[in-house]
């Protein structure tokens, strides 16, 4: 039977590295990329090997006792030189390539003297366990136990390192979380490879090891696979987050808003923005921001043509529209003084609406002089006057019934 946790995370490693190597194909790929790409793939498969039952299958049809092991371990050394190749690659400038070098021989050389080494051992099967049977049989099984090993540690010492530095440099905290989660993965990783100096010690002892991973070997491979998970998508989660704050936010303003643009819609209908998806009154769920953004500006083209019906006569105050609108950088959007001049402006914006359902379509009321020259308010920012028509709409709720707008909102 599969290991569904190994399974799980062969699949997600491998199609979020297929999606970004992809993705980068627009932008230009860049060697950490590739690097962390390859890693991916080849971590990827040697857990797919791990999880599936295709092993003896990998033996069986080839007729080569112990293949699909060796395999395994290949996957795992190139994962750990692929790590080590993108913690250089991000460590040090494009230019100098001759570690990068160094450290693709370094891998190949791993790789080499361990198939070498295991050639050398004859390895044959014997109930589940794999036996050295050649004349350095013993020797060679230890050596290439210690090559697998011993180049992982290696490679893993590497990152750490690296990871620590960037973890204490890290400006944010989804970056700090991931990076710690990667590191926590290597140290991990660390008693993995340190746990494979035990098939060392039974090699040299009776020239036999286990053909498969051992139970605390595969617990570590498990708790690797989910850290390196966990790590590799923290910052994907972080701007998911972000971005439902974002919407939650904008959803809760565009709601907020409603009593006063709907009394406006009711007067004059015009305002209506109804090119594009969002049409009077509905908002998409996907689009939040741009919906409030519309509806503000709907009010303020409504608030414009209200002006007409507002008398010279109405008293000027903190609350009056011709007055700067509360900013986010005097901090005069908060308190007794602001709710009072929403209060006031919301009474004169209903007593403006009053008068333009009797006044003529050409004109304001007959016998009023007419208002001063519209000048809108200035305010530091959309956040800023959003709050502020949003206390508006608000106090405008407590004054009596005004034409209700269509349904939709």
């Amino acid at each position: 039977m599969a290991d569904p946790v190994l399974a799980f995370a062969a699949v997600l490693l491998l199609g979020l590295s297929t999606y970004r190597f992809l993705a980068g194909r627009r932008r230009g790929r860049s060697p950490a990329l590739r690097y962390t790409c390859c890693f991916a793939w080849c971590f990827g498969a040697f857990l797919a090997l791990m999880a599936g039952q295709t092993r003896a299958d990998i033996d069986h049809g080839t007729g080569l006792a112990g293949l699909s092991g060796m395999l395994i371990d290949h996957l795992k050394t190139g994962s750990a030189g692929f790590l080590a190749l993108t913690t250089l690659a991000l460590r040090r400038p494009a230019a100098d390539a001759r570690a990068l070098r160094r450290r693709q021989a370094g891998t190949a050389l791993a790789v080499l003297s361990a198939t070498v080494l295991f050639l050398l051992a004859g390895i044959r099967e014997d109930g589940g366990q794999m036996v050295a049977t050649g004349p350095y049989g013993r020797a060679a099984l230890a050596g290439y136990d210690l090559v697998i090993a011993g180049y992982a540690a290696g490679c893993l010492v590497t990152l750490l390192r690296q990871t620590l530095y960037w973890t204490r440099q890290a400006d944010s905290t989804a970056l700090r979380t991931a990076l710690g989660l990667v590191t926590l993965t290597n140290a991990v990783g660390l008693c993995w490879a340190a746990w494979g100096l035990d098939d060392v010690l039974g090699a040299l002892r009776s020239g036999r090891q286990l053909s498969t991973e051992d139970p605390v070997s595969l617990a570590l491979g498990r708790l690797c696979a989910v850290l390196l998970l966990a790590g590799a998508t923290t910052l994907l989660w972080a701007r998911a987050g972000r971005a439902a704050r974002r919407w939650r936010a904008a959803y809760r303003s565009y709601r907020s808003l409603g009593p006063l643009w709907r009394a406006l819609y009711a007067a004059f209908p015009q305002i209506a923005l109804t090119a594009g998806r969002i049409t009077a009154g509905r908002m998409p769920p996907a689009d939040a921001e741009l919906a409030l953004y519309r509806r503000v500006i709907e009010i303020r083209d409504g608030l414009l043509i209200l002006r007409r019906y507002r008398t010279a006569e109405a008293p000027s105050g903190p609350g009056d529209s011709s007055a700067e609108a509360p900013s986010a950088d005097t901090g005069a959007d908060t308190g007794a003084e602001t709710g009072a001049a929403a209060r006031t402006e919301a009474a004169r914006i209903a007593d403006a609406l009053r008068r333009a359902r009797t006044a003529a379509p050409d004109g304001p009321l007959p016998g009023t002089p007419p208002s001063a020259e519209p000048h809108l308010p200035h305010s530091g920012s959309m956040e800023a006057e959003t709050r502020w028509l949003g206390q508006i709409a608000q106090a405008l709720r407590t004054l009596p019934p005004l034409p209700a707008g269509p349904a939709g909102d």
